[in-house]
């Protein structure tokens, strides 16, 4: 079982801009190949294969772009609120 902080070093570099840029390009290049691979639709064998694997690994990474996404806006959250301090309404 990995330990808390190489977990943590593995979120922080995954959600990174540049990687979540890398991510969807390779996301839509993936769409492409797989509509491509599609073509008319009446196509069997392997080129059928392709497509449907395509498909699936795009779908994949579309669900990875919301994960991380939706990591680092909680750890820019995060950030924003530690640089603030304990701010916020007091009584």
């Amino acid at each position: 079982m990995p330990s808390e902080s190489s977990v943590s070093r593995f979120a922080q570099e995954a959600v990174r801009g540049r990687n979540l840029i890398f991510l969807a390009v390779a996301d839509v290049v993936l769409f492409i190949i797989a509509n491509v691979a599609y073509g008319a639709g009446d196509q069997h064998g392997l080129r059928n294969t392709v497509s449907n694997v395509t498909w699936v690994l795009f779908l994949v990474g579309v669900l990875l772009l919301i994960v991380f996404g939706i990591i680092a806006l909680g750890q820019l959250i995060w950030q924003r609120g530690k640089s603030r301090g304990a701010g916020g309404a007091t009584s």
